[in-house]
């Protein structure tokens, strides 16, 4: 049996380690196909989000200065009028979802907001403005300055620094973007912002100045000439600063001498919220991605569950966010659980082969014990073969010698070995032809109406006289309820039961220091049985349910001191089974008491 372990365990390695090395391949690259379509897909939702941020930006940019103001001066056909600002709506209205509103800081580091007229003439604007409405303009005021405050900023009123006074061409190109260093810089790097310029006409500049301007006396308006000609504006990139709840855009605007802070306040949640489902909405796989917005290790915001740990891409947004990151993780789906599918499918591969080859291995393990048992009864039953016909052979011979000198005592006895010799070999002959019916499922069951009692009584009168002939005695009880009791029972059967069982009771007794045999037929609640018990040695506990093996022998064939062929116990198994009956064995302490249960007395 030791080369066949070796056989399966070879054949069980030499096909699980390359299905193993298969199944890490596929793996592997389901892993790195599945990594790469969301990865790349990421990649797309990331840069979609970036151009919808450059796209909310690029209005705001474009936006001049003047626009802070509640007043302010544009071009019409033959000259210039002064208008209401596009910022003085309220409700206020833009492409940034979750804007508080916009804002500037005066040189003094005043708040003032285009939807609130400020100055001299803005008290005229103003009481033009319902009160219900003035009043949520101003609620609108007091919370960015709150804002502002929170967030610290605020305007240093720090004067620009004197530069050279350019000619007029720069200041044309400036004007409208034609600078040449400008324009190499944007070809270099199309992401750089940098600043750009306006030139403001006379009465524009009247305008600005007009809403801000502070008089010492109610009557009059003087404005200083320097207050009124034209003049260039430096306006900077925006820049942001921002906390869990608030961005604040800013830039700075250089007026001559004048530094003012301009800007717009968002709502950050509904911003980035806004930007998420307009972007993301209508692709299917983003049911699988789950995106967070975080600056450093400080959670901004998050959609999706919180236990996608497997991040895929990590992105700045584009300045002035870039110290925010857009954050995409891999959430467990169906699509996802394709890889644990397959690891699944492999171990089940590798379950069925581990199964099937331990299947086989079982099976030829059977196989073989079972060989090893048919040789073993092959050589048993050639010995008991041998054994009686070498006595028969004996006493024949010596008979024939010596028949005319022999008293008739010695003659009589050798008739009566010829005769017991002869009757253990056609048992033993009929137990190999009644397991060879059972086998062969040829054994008919003759199953009638008859007494237990009667069956008992008849083994009794056919079988006492060989059980004295071993020397045993044989003691047979029975309760009285049971002598007229019929049951429906195959009569051969439990002959030929009672035949095996007693047998077996001689053969491994023979050196019992009480040598008796009895044999019980009760009667219990609802059955009848039939107990037959000897005093001999038992069988050892962990033999129990191997007894009823075919060809099975407690004893090594080499070195058993017994006779037998290991086919009674086997042979009374199957016969109860066909018969509708049940065995029992239990060691008695000394002895071994073997029960026969009949069906119970309903049937």
């Amino acid at each position: 049996m030791r080369k066949v372990h070796v056989i399966f365990a070879a054949i069980f390695f030499v096909i699980t380690i390359p299905l193993v090395t298969l199944l890490y391949q596929a793996y592997s690259q389901l892993e790195i196909g599945t990594n790469s379509l969301y990865q790349g897909h990421a990649m797309f939702v990331a840069n979609t989000l970036n151009q919808q941020i450059a796209k909310d930006l690029a209005i705001e940019d474009k936006r001049s200065y003047s626009e802070y103001g509640f007043i302010r001066t544009i071009q019409v056909i033959g000259g210039e009028e002064n208008t209401l600002s596009e910022l003085v709506d309220y409700p206020i209205t833009s492409q940034y979802e979750g804007l508080v509103g916009h804002f500037q800081l005066a040189p003094d580091n005043s708040l003032r907001t285009p939807f609130l007229p400020e100055g001299r003439f803005g008290e005229i604007l103003l009481e033009q403005i319902p009160p219900a409405e003035r009043t949520k303009r101003e609620e609108v005021r007091f919370r960015i300055n709150n804002i502002l405050n929170e967030l610290g900023v605020k305007n240093e009123g720090i004067e620009a620094t004197a530069q050279p006074r350019d000619s007029i061409e720069t200041v044309i190109d400036r004007v409208y973007k034609r600078d040449p260093k400008l324009h190499s810089k944007k070809k270099k790097n199309q992401t750089e912002r940098t600043n750009r310029f306006e030139h403001t006409s006379e009465k524009e500049t009247f305008a600005f100045n007009a809403e801000s301007a502070n008089f010492d006396t109610e009557d009059t308006l003087e404005i200083p000439f320097e207050l009124t000609r034209p003049q260039e504006v430096e306006i900077e990139p925006f820049e942001a600063v921002f906390n869990r709840n608030y961005i604040v855009f800013r830039r700075n605007v250089r007026r001559g001498s004048e530094l003012f802070v301009q800007g717009f306040v968002v709502d950050l949640r509904v911003y980035l919220s806004s930007l998420v489902k307009n972007e993301t909405q209508f692709y299917p796989l983003e049911k699988d991605l789950v995106l967070g917005f975080t600056s450093g290790d400080t959670d901004l915001l998050r959609f999706g569950p919180s236990d996608a740990t497997t991040k895929i891409l990590s992105v700045p947004l584009l300045p002035p966010l870039n110290n925010i990151s857009l954050n995409m993780y891999m959430k467990k789906s169906d699509n996802f659980n394709s890889s644990a599918l397959l690891l699944f499918l492999g171990f089940v591969v590798l379950f069925v082969l581990a199964a099937g080859l331990i299947a086989i291995y079982r099976l030829t393990q059977s196989e073989v014990s079972l060989a090893k048992k048919r040789q073993d009864f092959i050589s048993a039953v050639s010995h008991e073969l041998k054994t009686p016909l070498t006595a028969i052979k004996v006493s024949a011979e010596l008979l024939q010698q010596y028949d005319s000198k022999m008293s008739e005592e010695k003659r009589l006895q050798k008739y009566s070995q010829i005769a017991r010799e002869s009757d253990r070999l056609t048992r033993l002959i009929q137990n190999v032809l009644n397991l060879s019916k059972l086998d062969g499922n040829r054994w008919v069951a003759n199953i009638k109406k008859d007494r237990p009692k009667a069956v008992l009584d008849d083994f009794v009168t056919m079988y006492s006289k060989n059980i004295e002939d071993h020397g045993f005695e044989l003691t047979v009880s029975c309760d009285t309820e049971v002598d007229s009791v019929q049951l429906m029972m195959d009569r051969d059967a439990v002959m030929q039961i009672l035949t095996n069982l007693v047998d077996n009771s001689l053969k491994f007794s023979v050196k019992a220091d009480y040598k008796m045999i009895i044999i019980e037929l009760r009667m219990a609640v609802d059955h009848v049985y039939l107990a037959v018990r000897d005093y001999g040695p038992g069988i050892p506990q962990s033999e129990m349910k191997k007894v009823f093996q075919e060809f099975y022998r407690v004893e090594n064939e080499m070195t058993r001191t017994t006779q037998g062929t290991g086919i009674g116990l086997s042979m009374v198994k199957k016969l109860c089974t066909l018969s509708n009956m049940k065995i029992e064995i239990e060691n008695a302490n000394p002895g071994l008491r073997t029960k026969i249960h009949f069906p119970p007395l309903s049937i």
